[in-house]
């Protein structure tokens, strides 16, 4: 068991992608599959870049139980902001007395401007 869990995370599954009417792949969130787990998370960093295209980049360490399911191309949203998955999820193990520390952990990013 993961300790000291901190939020509610829901993770989406990202769906089949589709072609609309030009022939173009979309992925229709709307249709995704969610799982909600007890995660820590935390800040990891955030940054802004000022110019043309005002943008700022925030990340989110998550620590998700060993059970759930999530890959580098789904989405969570955590506190109603929803973040895509960075990177490939981490699977952490202990062993023995240390293997209730087992967690999956995951970046999360947000990025908006």
């Amino acid at each position: 068991m993961l300790l000291l869990p901190t939020h509610a995370v829901t993770v989406l599954t990202r769906p089949e992608a589709t072609r609309d009417r030009q022939n173009n792949r979309v992925v229709d969130w709307s249709d995704a599959e969610q799982a909600t787990y007890r995660a820590r998370v935390q800040p990891l960093s955030s940054s802004e870049t000022e110019g043309q295209g005002d943008q700022l980049v925030t990340e989110l360490e998550c620590y998700l139980p060993p059970a759930a399911v999530v890959t580098a191309v789904d989405r969570a949203e955590v506190d109603g902001v929803t973040y895509t998955v960075h990177g490939k999820p981490k699977v952490q193990k202990g062993s023995g007395p240390l293997a209730q520390l087992d967690h999956i952990l995951v970046v999360l990013r947000e990025v908006t401007g």
